[in-house]
C-alpha cells in the first residue's frame, strides 16, 4: 500500500480534488482505506453537528451534518442507492435491470429510498447528544465503507466497464479486507460497546443488499457500491440512536 492507494481511496469516496498524478484511478482505487476515509467523512459530518448544536436545535444540527456528507461525497452514494432501488426493485430480465440501473433518470423506487434513507439518517442523529454523534459518525462512516469493501471483494461485479472493474480487482483481496478491517477497529474503539451492535446491524444489511443483488442481478455493480454505503450508514446510526 502507498500514498498513491490512499489518494485513490480518497478520490474515489470524496470529492476532493486527489487524483493521481497519471489522472487514473490507482490500484484497486485503494479499497483497502476506504473505512479509513469514511471515518474521516464522519469526523467532519460530526464537527458540523456539534458546530451546529451548538447555535441551534438538533434537528438542524442533523440536517445539517447530513447535508455535509452528501456535498462530501458528491452525493455518489445517494445516487447509487436511487439507481439501484429502480433497478433491483423493478421489472424485466438482469439486462433490462441493468439497464435502468444506468439510465440517468430517477424512477418512483429511487426516489422513495433516497427520501426514506435521508430522513432516516436525520432522525437518527437527531436523538443523540453532540458527544453520541461524534462517535457515531465515525464509527458509522467506518462500519458503512468497510461493508462496501467486502461487498466489492465477495460479490462478483456483472458489468465489463466501469470503475467497479478496478475496485473489484480479486488480488490481495484477503490483504485489503484485512486492512480495512483494522481501520474500522480502531474507529469502534471510540464506543465498541455501540460499535459492536453497529457492526451488527451493518453486516446484516450488506447482507441482505448482496443477496438482492445476486438474485436480481447476478452480482454486483457500482451503484449497488454506494447503495450499501448508505444502507449501512443508516443501520450504524440507528445502533448509536438507539436509547441504553
Amino acid at each position: 500500500m502507498s500514498i498513491r492507494t490512499l489518494r485513490s481511496a480518497m478520490a474515489f469516496l470524496t470529492v476532493l480534488p486527489v487524483a493521481t498524478s497519471e489522472g487514473g484511478p490507482g490500484e484497486r482505487l485503494g479499497r483497502a482505506y476506504f473505512p479509513a476515509i469514511g471515518a474521516v467523512v464522519g469526523l467532519v459530518a460530526a464537527a458540523v453537528f456539534a458546530l451546529m448544536d451548538s447555535f441551534s436545535t438538533p434537528l438542524l444540527a442533523a440536517v445539517a451534518a447530513v447535508a455535509s456528507l452528501a456535498l462530501l461525497t458528491g452525493a455518489l452514494h445517494l445516487d447509487g442507492l436511487a439507481d439501484s432501488a429502480d433497478g433491483l426493485f423493478g421489472g424485466g430480465d438482469v439486462s433490462r435491470r441493468l439497464e435502468v440501473m444506468r439510465d440517468p433518470r430517477l424512477g418512483s423506487f429511487g426516489v422513495v429510498a433516497v427520501a426514506l434513507v435521508l430522513l432516516g439518517d436525520v432522525a437518527a442523529m437527531a436523538a443523540m447528544s453532540p458527544g453520541g454523534a461524534v462517535a457515531a459518525l465515525i464509527i458509522a462512516g467506518a462500519l458503512s465503507r468497510l461493508a462496501m469493501l467486502a461487498v466489492i471483494t465477495l460479490v462478483p461485479y456483472v458489468r465489463t466497464s466501469g470503475l467497479g472493474v478496478a475496485a473489484g480487482d480479486s488480488s490481495h483481496r484477503r490483504f485489503d479486507l484485512a486492512l480495512g478491517s483494522a481501520f474500522a477497529l480502531v474507529a469502534c474503539l471510540l464506543d465498541w460497546p455501540r460499535a459492536l451492535l453497529a457492526l451488527c446491524l451493518v453486516a446484516l444489511t450488506a447482507l441482505a443488499v448482496a443477496t438482492l443483488a445476486r438474485r436480481r442481478l447476478g452480482g454486483a455493480t457500482g451503484d449497488v457500491y454506494g447503495a450499501t454505503a448508505e444502507l449501512c450508514l443508516l443501520a450504524a446510526l440507528i445502533a448509536f440512536a438507539v436509547h441504553r
